[in-house]
């Protein structure tokens, strides 16, 4: 799992509280995105499979029931 807050600082806190943006912060990284879930299936192969197929059978359950 990301923990997508451990980077702030107490700078970053505020600003979120006050409901405003920085600007340099628009959007992530998605290439260190795809990087870190590249190395965290590389990690845990096994996990990665059971979550990936755990998934399917949930999006064929629910196209199903459709």
């Amino acid at each position: 799992m990301i923990n997508r807050i451990a980077g702030l600082t107490e700078k970053d806190r505020s600003t979120f509280r006050q409901g405003g943006r920085d600007p340099s912060r628009a959007g992530p990284d998605w290439t260190q995105v795809l990087a870190r879930v590249e190395q965290t299936i590389a990690d845990n192969p096994g996990t990665s499979l059971v979550a990936a197929f755990a998934l399917g059978v949930a999006i064929a359950w629910w196209i199903k029931r459709k």
